[in-house]
């Protein structure tokens, strides 16, 4: 039975890339022959294919690649049917870098090198893993987080010819979890914990390691979450004993409370924090509104920007997406669900359309820009269930019924490859599986006009 798995998958890879010029339109192939799953993830795109995590009885879980047409596998890190198990594919500096699992060094760093798979550093030591994460490019080197096992999880780098520990900020076998990192002004500002601190706002400059905000002196911390760059702040949520978990910005020099929207100690708690055209779009929660969208441009008060679901009930926005002049979001007005919403600057907050129409909403995520025009996203109705739909906000389509019936195929892990977007997804015969769509050939099973 393995064997004849095999012969399956080898016919099938061939066919797929027996011309190069068709694109493949539909399941990509069934590399887990039946309703196994090859479970097609963490997805990046590298020198213009589309590489991804994939399961096949032969080889199990490695990193393969696919040009539209072809796929096939790139690294046999764990020789035969071992699990690798590649995650958290990152480019940088015309090279792919991702973290697997190799016997005997655990959860490591890895580059593709050519066409194989290296080892950069056995950072954890044998056999325990380091599990790099968080990779941020800054000034020409790779940072990740990483468990050296002696000193936690702290901030490392890669620069090209060696790994080195950042600090070890939380001094000792405690970690410090660095998170939300981003580059901001020539520094890495980034949430981390220190002992008698706990989390709070730190930079560094590429030498330097500086906490340059103390919001909350004490053990606990403000649990800065959500670093955002908006012109020439950093936005984030942080909390204090005072205000309760709300919007505050640090300019380089000085944090400061955006606004205590929610006044006194309880929380507003902004989340879904987004950069569009020059102000930062989140979610907050007043008593006078409930969940609602805000917007603030740097320097100025935050100021609703709707209110989707008049009076004290939660509208719920979340799914923020910048697409050129176009905010997208999922939101309730408390007649249609959560349903596909944009903003733009000449029309302000409008439902694009009711796409399950009636109360119980689709409940749009995942969504990417194909182009300039056109999102595509996963959506779900009672009849057809979670399917792959796409939007230019005047039309919205649902594309593909995959898996008939009210549960739905699930699409997910969207990447736009040249004229085709691909993706994960189920139906009852192959499990999930890497499937893609023609953009320009692509037919309507159903369309929702502008709501």
């Amino acid at each position: 039975m393995f064997r004849s798995s095999q012969i399956a998958l080898m016919m099938i890879l061939l066919l797929a890339g027996c011309t190069a010029s068709d694109k493949a339109d539909g399941l990509v192939v069934d590399s887990m022959p039946g309703p196994d799953a090859g479970n097609p993830n963490e997805m990046a795109i590298f020198r213009g294919e589309l590489y991804m995590q994939l399961n096949d009885p032969g080889n199990g879980t490695e990193v393969w690649k696919f040009d539209g047409s072809r796929l096939e596998r790139a690294t046999d890190i764990e020789a035969g049917a071992g699990n690798a198990g590649p995650a958290r594919l990152f480019v940088f500096n015309d090279q792919l870098y991702f973290t697997a699992l190799k016997e005997p060094y655990g959860r490591e760093l890895f580059v593709l090198d050519g066409d194989r798979a290296r080892l950069i550093q056995d950072i954890g030591g044998t056999p325990v893993s380091s599990s790099p994460g968080n990779f941020t490019a800054f000034d020409g080197d790779l940072y990740f987080t990483a468990n050296d096992q002696v000193t936690g999880i702290e901030l490392w780098r890669w620069v090209g010819s060696t790994v080195t520990q950042v600090a070890d900020i939380n001094e000792g076998a405690g970690s410090s979890n660095p998170r939300w990192i981003v580059e901001f002004n020539g520094t890495l500002v980034f949430a981390a914990e220190r002992s008698g601190h706990g989390t709070e706002l730190y930079s560094f400059d590429g030498t330097e390691l500086t906490m340059v905000a103390e919001l909350n002196p004490g053990p606990s911390g403000s649990i800065p979450s959500e670093l955002t760059i908006v012109g020439d702040r950093v936005y984030f949520a942080a909390f204090t004993p005072e205000t309760g978990i709300e919007l505050w910005s640090w300019d380089g020099s000085q944090a400061e409370l955006v606004a205590d929207l929610r006044e006194g100690s309880d929380s507003s708690s902004p989340r879904g924090l987004t950069a569009h055209q020059g102000r930062l779009f989140f979610a907050a929660n007043t008593p006078e509104t409930g969940i609602e969208l805000w917007s603030v441009q740097p320097g100025s008060t935050p100021v609703l920007v709707q209110d989707i679901r008049p009076g004290e009930r939660d509208a719920e926005p979340q799914e923020l997406f910048s697409h050129g002049g176009v905010l997208y979001f999922a939101a309730d007005d408390g007649t249609t669900g959560l349903e596909l919403w944009d903003w733009t600057e000449a029309e302000g907050a409008r439902q694009v359309a009711d796409i399950d129409e009636g109360s119980m909403g689709s409940e749009p995520h995942a969504i990417i820009a194909y182009d300039d025009e056109w999102i595509y996203f996963a959506a779900r109705t009672q009849r057809f269930g979670v399917e792959i739909w796409r939007s230019n906000g005047e039309l919205t389509q649902m594309l593909r019924d995959s898996w008939p019936g009210p549960f739905g195929s699930t699409p997910n892990d969207f990447m736009a490859l040249d004229e085709q977007v691909c993706y994960s997804a189920a139906d009852k015969d192959h499990g999930r599986e890497l499937w893609c769509i023609v953009h320009d050939t692509a037919e309507a099973i159903m369309t929702r006009p502008r709501n």
